[in-house]
């Protein structure tokens, strides 16, 4: 079965260096593996949307709304910007971060509030689990390493090996952060495992 990932986060946040990472570990697992191209403005600031899509035999990275198992997002927003693509059984993912848009053209008036937030996610999902992937990247002393922490959560829903995971990410984050990287997927893994039953509720 083939499995449909969409990853929205907000330019600057790593989303497009954690697709990568999703897509390696799934080829090293020996899946098939379709990745998209950005959508969006990757720029610090703008919105990105990317698909991963790995199975035993695919052809096209297209996810079409409402296909999507889970929906990996990087800021709360962008989880409410691409929620349409999330099946209705499918898994939301959000990183506990609010980002006011810096794009004119991209702004929500007003920005939602938490509660809202979670209650329109929980309407739409199947199962909705809301990271604090910044305070734990922040507990690190990278708040950078947000991607990794959310990868580290995603692990715990995928049937992908850890050490594949583990394997991605020393391929493909610089050299001289490879430790801290793995550290936050484990600190995201082992968040996740101790709050999964939050997902259900």
């Amino acid at each position: 079965m083939t499995k449909n990932i969409v990853i929205a986060g907000v330019g600057g946040q790593g989303s497009v260096l954690a697709g990568q990472i999703i897509a390696r570990a799934a080829s090293l697992a020996g899946f098939c593996v379709a990745t998209s191209e950005v959508h969006g403005m990757a720029q610090r600031g703008g919105s990105v949307f990317s698909t991963v899509r790995y199975g035993e035999d695919v052809l096209s990275p297209a996810v079409p709304e409402g296909a999507a198992d889970v929906l990996l997002a990087f800021e709360k927003l962008e989880a409410l910007r691409y929620l349409s693509y999330l099946k209705a059984d499918g898994l939301a993912l959000v990183n506990d971060q609010r980002i006011m848009p810096s794009i004119e053209s991209l702004k929500l008036a007003p920005y939602p509030d938490d509660k809202t937030i979670e209650e329109t996610l929980r309407r739409r999902a199947g199962m909705v689990l809301i990271v604090p992937a910044l305070a734990i990247a922040q507990g690190l002393g990278v708040p950078a390493l947000i991607n990794t922490v959310m990868l580290g959560a995603l692990s715990a829903f995928l049937e992908l090996p850890h050490e594949k995971w583990r394997q991605a990410i020393t391929e493909l984050v610089p050299p001289k952060t490879v430790e801290l990287n793995l550290a936050a997927f484990n600190e995201g893994l082992d968040w996740t495992k101790r709050h999964q039953d939050l997902a259900r509720a």
